[in-house]
């Protein structure tokens, strides 16, 4: 058997020696968030029930005037045309033409209400072109869809994430995530930490775009916008402060500019080359074992 690498791969854990590693007391821990998942809290099951329940009520008689879907597509429309920051169940009420307290029958705070829109503004993420891709093409076509996504619906990231309550679209964009790399053979805890680097880098990356889709949507020309960034971002240039920064700004250019979009799936490339490095390493280091 070939001499073992000292420290080029990460080892996998000695099963005839499991070690329990303690973390500090008081420290949330990944296994804490998925043990919540297990042992469901029936208090935060009721704060999601609107986003998870069927919400147009079944039996017989009359079909009702104003239904929950009704209030939802007009707030979406509302965020759509004016951000998320004009939405509320005065506004919302108004359009449709009924009292904001009819609105209190299905809804009963603005934040449930953004809670029902946020989970339909985001829609079901489009199948992968080919789900039988290698896990890191199929990875590549999700990011790149939500990236779309919230560009098209900008006011989508206007709240910060938030522990509850998440709906079922939210939930099949993490599935359609999952499912991909699942195939990597990383275990489950892994895949899980695998999902929170692409997704954070997917959101982090797309700023940028999704504020230049929030001006477009306004109405202000792109090249506008690009010269008041570019104006704050030259502030560095001659400051003492930031010659680091400075001294890309003034880089004299590769001559191959790319587009916004190229440079997020250049960004995200090299995301998925570190995490394919961190699966082939663990494959050979199981191999060596199984030796």
């Amino acid at each position: 058997m070939a001499g073992k690498r000292q420290g080029s791969h990460p080892r996998p854990a000695d099963k005839s020696k499991p070690k329990a590693k303690e973390p500090p007391a008081g420290v949330l821990t990944h296994d804490d968030v998925m043990a919540a998942a297990v042992r469901v809290d029936p208090e935060l099951r009721q704060r999601s029930a609107l986003l998870w329940e069927d919400r147009v009520p079944g039996g017989r008689g009359p079909k009702p005037s104003l239904t929950p879907d009704d209030v939802v597509q007009t707030a979406i429309e509302i965020a759509d045309a004016d951000g998320l920051t004009a939405v509320s169940m005065h506004a919302v009420a108004a359009r449709l033409g009924f009292t904001t307290m009819a609105l209190y029958r299905y809804f009963p705070s603005r934040e449930a209400l953004y809670d029902a829109i946020i989970d339909d503004g985001m829609g079901l993420p489009p199948a992968p072109s080919n789900a039988a891709a290698d896990w890191r093409a199929v990875v590549t076509e999700w990011a790149h869809a939500k990236r779309e996504m919230l560009c098209r619906r900008p006011w989508i990231a206007e709240l910060p994430f938030v522990a509850a309550p998440h709906g079922p679209n939210w939930m099949a964009w993490l599935e359609a995530l999952t499912a991909p790399l699942s195939r990597t053979g990383l275990p489950p805890a892994e895949v899980g930490q695998m999902i929170s680097v692409i997704d954070g880098y997917t959101r982090g990356a797309s700023d940028t775009s999704i504020a230049l889709a929030r001006y477009r949507a306004r109405g202000i020309p792109e090249r506008e916008w690009a010269a008041a960034v570019g104006a704050d971002l030259g502030r560095a240039i001659g400051d003492p402060r930031f010659p680091t920064f400075a001294a890309i700004l003034t880089a004299p250019s590769d001559g191959n500019p790319r587009t916004m979009t190229e440079s997020f799936d250049f960004g995200l490339q090299r995301v998925l080359d570190g995490i394919k490095q961190y699966v082939d390493g663990r494959q050979e280091c199981e191999r060596e074992v199984a030796e």
